[in-house]
């Protein structure tokens, strides 16, 4: 039960990292539909939050989760993906896919340790929603890609009339 609730504590974390770095990201870009992305996957990572901390709850009803700071994360690839000032958007979109895909793989990793097929089933469904948010974002890659490319090549794009 120890290594569940341990696996627990750190999802949620991850979770609350992953919200914040995706707020980060939407305050730091001027692309607005990229912006909006950003704060669809920050409000999917506060919902997978609560999700882990019903099932915590209900899984240790006598006590509260005690989450490890962001520097003592057991997997520390948790901690490694952090939204910086200087990055262009396709740098904060690849971080985030390697992100996404660090967390479905621990999802995965959890149903294995989960006790009833419910709580399987929730494990597969988070790691399918962290898949899905990896597919969204590969497709924005390619268009912040293009854009910054396009910003590049074409240097009088924002002169005016």
């Amino acid at each position: 039960m120890t290594q569940i609730k341990d696996m627990l504590e750190i999802a949620m974390k991850a979770e609350i990292d992953a919200a914040g770095n995706y707020g980060s990201a939407a305050e730091q870009t001027d692309l607005f539909l990229l912006k909006d992305k950003f704060r669809l996957l920050q409000n999917e990572e506060k919902g997978h939050r609560r999700v882990l901390e019903k099932l915590y709850a209900q899984k240790f009803p006598e006590e509260d989760p005690e989450l490890p700071a962001s520097d003592d994360m057991p997997f520390q690839e948790f901690g490694e993906y952090a939204v910086k000032p200087t990055m262009q958007p396709s740098e904060i979109i690849e971080e985030a896919m390697a992100g996404e895909q660090r967390a479905r793989d621990f999802y995965l990793d959890m149903e294995e340790e989960m006790e009833t097929d419910k709580e399987k089933a929730m494990m597969r469904y988070l790691a399918s929603m962290e898949e899905s948010h990896y597919h969204l974002l590969k497709s924005e890659l390619e268009m912040a890609q293009n854009f910054e490319l396009y910003d590049e090549v074409h240097e009088m794009m924002h002169v005016g009339p």
